[in-house]
């Protein structure tokens, strides 16, 4: 199977509150690691159906064993953790279709943090096949290197993928969900930073990003979502997990997820199957092929990135968009070089001119995971039509 960029999503509910059927409106939704319901280490049996099933839907799943997190690694100290973990693989560690254990979420800094990478090392030295499950906090990139034993942020996911080999870390941002133009801004300093952070440390990124309105953040709609994916996608993340996918009847400050606390799915259900099956199909597989080299903005660069102008590219001679557009280039295997560019705007449909050299390149646009290619602007001028935080794939054919 062809590696594909990830979905995911949190799922607090626990395992008596649903049947193994629930693995199809996870992967019916383009869930490709979902969470499974909550269990305890003594009943991670009754996973059993669920990872039979994720298996002949083609999925995996993350399973959500609540004590083997790393608070119940500072309460039970490293050989009785061990002695679970070991036990829980023995039931279940064989199932194809097991991603790994999550073993918690946002770790503070000190003593936390420090049992959040033993419990990954512990995990991968049992099942070195799996990839245990660890949320980082956003603010991460903002602990100093006394939460960090002496390291860099940096430095310290470094150390943790050389000491365990696990080559994924997934880290939370909701401000984009914030609706005053600011919290965009936000995102992107965040999720620029991480995206650096896992290129010093040779990790594959994930964000942990909205699905549900809460506090000051409000519930996305279906562009909202589109948004979150296309700039994930387009600034270099490897998958998203959103938070979260039911809304409980115990939470009603929460509000706006794609299954309501009644068990109904919402249009929030069906906007994100929309947005991810149709990023999945164009985009899933071949993103995964190509590394992120450098981003861009245009018209309005929020402080965060260099603004995209006359001379920046080599082949690229100008990208005019008629509102904010954020552009990045990225690299296959071949060198060859491709061109992500996203809308920036939710409000509307877009229009953004790209002219190149026409003399020394030309571009092809790439939908269908490179299975639909079409030259563009063989003239060197080219006028692209864009959904509200639509996202097109150009590849950049050297002659």
């Amino acid at each position: 199977m062809e590696k594909r960029f990830d979905f995911t999503m949190w799922v607090y509910a626990h395992v008596n509150e649903f049947t193994p059927d629930e693995v199809d409106v996870w992967a019916d939704c383009g869930m490709t690691v979902p969470m499974t319901p909550a269990v305890r280490h003594d009943n991670v049996g009754a996973l059993t159906p669920y990872l039979e099933r994720a298996e002949k839907r083609g999925i995996k799943l993350i399973a959500n064993v609540t004590d083997v997190g790393y608070e119940e690694y500072m309460r039970l100290g490293e050989e009785e953790y061990r002695k679970r973990v070991e036990g829980i693989i023995d039931k279940i560690g064989h199932y194809k279709a097991l991603y790994g254990l999550c073993v918690g979420d946002e770790p503070r800094g000190g003593e936390p943090i420090e049992a959040a990478y033993n419990c990954i090392r512990i995990n991968k030295e049992i099942a070195p096949h799996l990839t245990p499950f660890l949320n980082y906090r956003g603010g991460t990139v903002d602990f100093s290197k006394d939460d960090l034993g002496g390291r860099t942020p940096g430095e310290w996911m470094k150390r943790v993928r050389e000491e365990t080999g696990i080559d994924v870390f997934t880290f939370d941002e909701y401000s984009q969900m914030v609706n005053d133009g600011g919290g965009k801004t936000i995102f992107f300093e965040t999720v620029s930073t991480m995206i650096e952070m896992g290129k010093e440390s040779g990790c594959d990124v994930w964000g942990c990003l909205l699905s549900s309105g809460h506090h000051v953040f409000a519930a996305p709609n279906e562009t909202d979502i589109r948004w979150q994916i296309n700039m994930s996608a387009a600034l270099g993340l490897r998958g998203i997990m959103w938070f979260r996918f039911y809304d409980r009847v115990g939470a009603n400050e929460l509000v706006g997820s794609p299954i309501d606390e009644y068990g109904n799915k919402t249009e929030a259900y069906w906007a994100m199957l929309r947005c991810q099956r149709r990023f999945s199909d164009n985009y899933g597989e071949i993103m995964m092929k190509l590394k992120h080299k450098k981003t861009y903005a245009v018209k309005s660069d929020r402080g965060v990135f260099p603004e995209f102008t006359e001379g920046t590219h080599e082949l690229i001679k100008s990208i005019k968009p008629d509102d904010e557009a954020i552009v990045s280039f990225f690299e296959d295997e071949d060198g060859v070089e491709y061109l992500c560019v996203v809308h920036a705007l939710t409000k509307h449909y877009g229009v953004i001119r790209i002219a190149h050299d026409a003399e020394k390149c030309s571009l092809t646009e790439v939908r269908l995971n490179g299975k639909q290619c079409g030259k563009v602007g063989d003239d060197g001028d080219g006028e692209y039509y864009f959904l509200p935080a639509g996202l097109k794939l150009l590849r950049i054919d050297r002659k």
